[in-house]
């Protein structure tokens, strides 16, 4: 086990922002989902007063929630990148310590 602190890749550092990647790809389902929900939204009350009043109800609401769910996911993949780029940069620097501490001995 790593000592706390300690900056290695058993330290945790690098699967606790894999979190983010599954994150990730389940709020991608949840955005497939609304997908799917908004086509069939387009096909949903008709061409008459009552499907004008529904649309100017929905339609709206239903854009929101899909470009909010869509910038989650843009999120989670950046936080799980920045992450393991950020944890791999770590890595190198105790390897790069290391090796510096071990030359002077």
């Amino acid at each position: 086990m790593a000592e706390p602190g300690s900056t290695s890749k058993g330290s945790g550092l690098k699967g606790s922002f894999a979190e983010f990647d599954k994150l990730h790809e389940l709020v991608g389902e949840v955005n497939a989902n609304l997908d799917v929900i908004n086509r069939g939204n387009l096909h949903v009350g008709g061409d008459d007063e009552i499907g004008k009043q529904y649309h100017q109800q929905v339609d709206e609401g239903t854009q929101i929630l899909t470009e909010l769910v869509t910038r989650i996911q843009t999120s989670m993949g950046r936080f799980y990148e920045g992450g393991a780029t950020y944890s791999d940069a770590l890595d190198r620097a105790d390897e790069d310590g290391t090796k510096t501490i071990n030359s002077k001995l």
